[in-house]
């Protein structure tokens, strides 16, 4: 049996990047500068360094819930 891991709190409205509005993916991961950022794909794919432990997380709408895909 798999268990669902949901994001817990607010959900981030826009990218910490580039400011796009965040409506159905997002990746809550560290970039190549060091802090990290809740990140749409395009932003992720440029200043991301991955997914998994120590590298990020990537999340999708679910009937209004954030799950997690990835990572």
């Amino acid at each position: 049996m798999t268990t669902v891991k949901k994001w817990l709190g607010p959900a981030p409205s826009h990218c910490d990047i580039c400011c796009k509005p965040i409506s159905k993916t997002f990746i809550d991961g560290r970039t190549v500068y060091g802090p990290w950022a809740n990140m749409c794909c395009e932003c992720h794919s440029k200043f991301g360094v991955g997914l998994g432990t120590g590298k990020g997380q990537k999340y999708e709408r679910d009937n209004g819930s954030w799950v997690k895909v990835a990572g």
